[in-house]
């Protein structure tokens, strides 16, 4: 025993006997110093502390003399704490370097099977970037306002037992009702998005300039929804450049466009030739960011402007409202404001509007706030008309990224211990000469971790040359952060953790095999590990079927779309767009001019079309009579002339045509949903009174057509006599067609010399209604044929595995007369019975998952049992091609060079 050990062990000493109620010195602190000095030196200093303690709680307290006594022990300690550190950092930097270069020689061992394993983990880790750099974009939007919490969107919320729905559109004099009574309300700002007047796309000019120029992105606005929506300028004043009537903010990319190197504030602009009414420049604003919902270049103000007649007061819901409250305003209390003012101060309002609903308004409908940055993803599915990201394709793409990335960690392990059997002998060896289990199993895992951050940064590559493919079929600008602070540190960071979650598992089976049998070439590799990597393949096939079926479905339902009879023609018609800036008599002899080229059969003036981009309006209607009686329905309202059912081919079931301009400008043709919306037996003849008291009678009935979207049903439709300003429609016989397109040209230069013509197919503005599903269709199927790459090297890890660990048995039953066809069966059935097993599991799975996905679509498909059959099939097709490969390899090895060890 060391002198300085026996100091502690022996307490006699010190102090004396008198004294021991001063207490002892710290136990832990002695053994510390103890642990870390030499004897001789530990000795020395134990004695100069213990003097110290004792003298120390003599004069003061024992408490102080221990603090006293910790502070000298560490002080004492700190040098050599540093060294240690340095040393075991030392230490572990080397044995890294050493572990990092072990896992560089075996990978260049093992070229073609670590190039799988890296490549198939790449796949998945760019598949998983692109997904996440999608649903980091979408959403994204509306979170970059510094008043964020203060922001919202008004919608009208009705609530009943059986229903819940909630739509944007307010009437316009409720603004100053806010203002006047919620003071928790600083900004309301009116808005209009919907198809009227000049929202959407216009021709626009210079006051100066004869010749027009086309643009999209027109809306109305009040001028607060500058500072509400907090949109910076570069000319101009927030609180100012809307308040003049007929003032117009541009963007600043359109002011460079149409005054290069010059502030056009002050400036006048001309909308479709309309001098009589030119729009005067308030201000310039920055270009709208592209992750806000919010979308135009020209914003034009709603000072002193009003939508036509009859549309000023309580009766139509033209606006959309913008909100700004004060700080820490509580949302519920300001919804229940909305209604309490409602009721006090509005209802007599509505009620000399002709509202008959008043009693079912104040029992059913309220207000809810929107917050700004739900609007786009729209997760409370308020009806508007602005563009939205549909979050349950968030949701989708966020579920198969999670799914690819585990098949790829899955396809990991198994690669990883797939080749057990080759490193059992170095694992073997290993031990033999004096590593721990422990020191193994962090070998491999810095092994992992290598791979997997190779297969990171491999993947990182491989997003980033895949990114312009998929910007183009998502209809985005995604970029790669690489010069932010953060992302490279991330993916390094991504890269440990999914190394080190992959890797554990083969680290530990891997590190577990007797040193005696692995040298033998005999290592255990039968256990019930085998049960684990089965259920990992019987998992990938599950989840690539799954995907397979659902792939199939959108692509079925798609066609359905595609190939549906709409009760229209589409095909044949062309849709010339700016005719708005055409005087009203040059439209007609324009109209006339075509219908002489002899490939135009018709032609119609009118804005209303079955396709996007078309005007849209509602009012309600009742049977004469009825109003203020029965509840009324809401009805889309389209004016046509004389020749657009023709033109459009729609078919007339009862009744005839609009034709006489005098006649019947009370006149309406209704279709088959609204007719049973009336109950009406014999339509022909009624009286109906819309929500303006305009009373029409029905002279006609046509055959339903989809105007809107075929996932949703065909609504209550009511054409009345009139004409647009923006589109003329034009049917033409396709066998002439480019005689068509010269003769219409030629006609529109010599009506409009200043204005090059616009044109457009109806069958592609049909398509562009759902360009949405099919980018979103495209894509699932693209990250489908991943998950199906990824399985597949999954599948072709355990074939070899399996078949590695049947060499020899393999090699016997040649020697005893087996043909390649009979072990080739027999390498296959095990794994042909995995993929059943997942067939089995994904079906139900995927039957359940498509009537989710396809239960909200009123023109759907229904699904076959037969499309699961070829789902099925070719999973099996596409499992059996991938063991193929290894099987007949293994089949037709020489069986010498197996047996030889024997």
């Amino acid at each position: 025993m060391s002198k300085a050990k026996e100091h502690i062990d022996s307490e006699s000493n010190f102090p004396p006997s008198g004294e021991t109620k001063r207490g002892t010195p710290p136990r832990l602190a002695e053994k510390l110093l103890l642990w870390c000095l030499k004897d001789e030196l530990a000795e020395e200093v134990l004695g100069d502390l213990d003097e110290k303690f004792y003298s120390t709680a003599e004069k003061h307290s024992t408490r102080k003399a221990k603090r006293n006594y910790w502070y000298q022990v560490i002080n004492y300690l700190r040098p050599f704490a540093f060294k240690t550190l340095r040393v075991k950092s030392l230490t572990t930097n080397i044995m890294i370097g050493h572990f990092l270069k072990i896992s560089w020689r075996t990978l260049q061992r093992n070229k073609a099977f670590s190039s799988i394993k890296i490549v198939g983990f790449a796949i998945g880790i760019a598949a998983c970037l692109l997904i996440a750099l999608f649903i980091q974009h979408e959403l994204s939007y509306d979170k970059h306002y510094e008043k964020q919490d203060q922001i919202y969107r008004l919608a009208n919320q009705y609530t009943d037992a059986n229903d819940l729905g909630r739509w944007t559109n307010m009437q316009g004099p409720f603004k100053p009702v806010i203002e006047d009574h919620i003071p928790e309300i600083e900004l309301v700002a009116r808005t209009v998005f919907w198809k009227w007047a000049d929202v959407g796309e216009n021709h626009i000019r210079r006051a100066e300039s004869k010749n027009n120029i086309f643009e999209t992105g027109f809306f109305y606005s009040d001028p607060e929804i500058l500072q509400i929506l907090e949109i910076p300028m570069v000319y101009g004043d927030q609180k100012t450049a809307l308040s003049a009537p007929n003032s117009l903010v541009i963007s600043k990319s359109k002011a460079d466009k149409f005054f290069p190197g010059e502030n056009p504030v002050g400036k006048q602009m001309i909308l479709n030739d309309r001098t009589f009414a030119p729009y005067t420049i308030g201000g310039v604003m920055e270009d709208l960011s592209n992750s806000t919902h919010l979308e135009g270049d020209f914003i034009m103000t709603l000072a002193e402007r009003e939508f036509g007649p009859g549309t000023s007061g309580w009766c139509c819901m033209n606006y959309t409202f913008y909100l700004r409250t004060t700080p820490g305003a509580d949302k519920a209390a300001i919804e229940k404001k909305l209604v309490d003012i409602r009721d006090t101060y509005v209802m007599d309002d509505l009620a000399k509007a002709g509202t008959t609903d008043l009693e079912e308004i104040k029992k059913y409908r309220s207000y809810f706030l929107q917050p700004i940055e739900n609007v786009y993803l729209n997760p409370e599915e308020i009806g508007d008309y602005q563009k939205h990201g549909p979050i349950e394709l968030v949701w989708i793409f966020g579920a198969i990224a999670i799914v690819i990335l585990i098949l790829a960690c899955l396809n990991f392990i198994n690669l990883s211990t797939a080749k057990s059997i080759k490193r059992a002998k170095e694992i073997g060896l290993r031990k033999v000469v004096g590593s721990y289990r422990s020191s193994l199993v962090r070998q491999l895992l810095v092994e992992s971790i290598f791979y997997s951050t190779l297969s990171v940064f491999l993947g990182l590559i491989i997003a980033s040359i895949a990114l312009q493919a998929f910007n183009q079929l998502a209809e985005k600008s995604l970029t790669i952060p690489w010069f932010s602070y953060w992302f490279l540190p991330l993916l390094l960071f991504i890269g440990i953790i999914i190394g080190f979650i992959s890797g554990i598992y083969p680290a530990l089976y891997l590190s577990r095999f007797s040193p005696i049998q692995a040298l033998r070439g005999k290592a255990d590799t039968k256990s019930k590990t085998s049960l684990i990597r089965n259920g990992m393949v019987v998992f990938q096939f599950t989840a690539t079927i799954i995907l397979i079926i659902g792939s199939m479905v959108l692509h079925k339902q798609f066609n359905h779309y595609m190939n549906q009879s709409l009760g229209y023609e589409k095909d044949q018609v062309i849709n010339i767009l700016g005719i708005g800036s055409i005087l009203p008599k040059d439209r007609d002899i324009l109209k006339e001019e075509l219908l002489r080229i002899p490939s135009v059969e018709s032609a119609t003036i009118g804005d209303y079309l079955p396709v996007s981009g078309g005007r849209t309006t509602n009012a309600s209607f009742w049977v004469d009579g009825k109003k203020g009686i029965e509840q009324g329905f809401e009805a889309a309202t389209w004016r046509v002339d004389e020749d657009y059912l023709q033109t459009m081919g729609m078919e007339i079931l009862q009744g005839r045509n609009i034709t006489d301009q005098t006649r019947d400008t009370a006149s309406i043709v209704i279709n088959e949903t609204m007719l049973k919306e009336f109950g009406l037996e014999d339509p022909i003849g009624a009286r109906v009174v819309d929500m303006f008291d305009a009373k029409y009678t029905i002279v006609g009935v046509v055959k339903d057509f989809y105007f809107e979207s075929l996932a949703g049903t065909v609504r209550p439709l009511a054409m009345q006599r009139g004409k647009g300003n923006s589109t003329l429609s034009v049917k033409v016989n396709t066998e002439n067609f480019a005689q068509a397109i010269a003769g219409i040209t030629a006609t529109w230069n010599k009506i409009k010399p200043n204005q090059p013509i616009r044109y457009t197919f109806m069958n592609d503005r049909f398509r562009q209604m759902y360009d949405s599903l099919l980018r979103a269709k495209s894509i699932f199927i693209i990250f489908s044929v991943l998950s199906v790459v990824v399985a597949c090297l999954g599948l072709f890890a355990l074939s070899a595995f399996i078949i590695e660990q049947r060499s020899k048995e393999i090699s016997v039953r040649k020697v005893l007369g087996a043909n390649i066809s009979r072990i080739f069966t027999l390498l296959t059935t095990d794994f042909i019975k995995l993929v059943l097993i997942a067939i089995l599991i994904a079906i139900p799975i995927g039957w359940y998952l498509t009537r989710k996905i396809l239960e909200d679509m009123a023109n759907r498909i229904t699904p076959s049992w037969s499309l699961f059959g070829v789902a099925a099939l070719i999973a099996l097709v596409i499992a059996l091609f991938t063991i193929s490969f290894e099987s007949i390899r293994a089949a037709r090895v020489n069986p010498a060079q197996k047996l030889r060890s024997e």
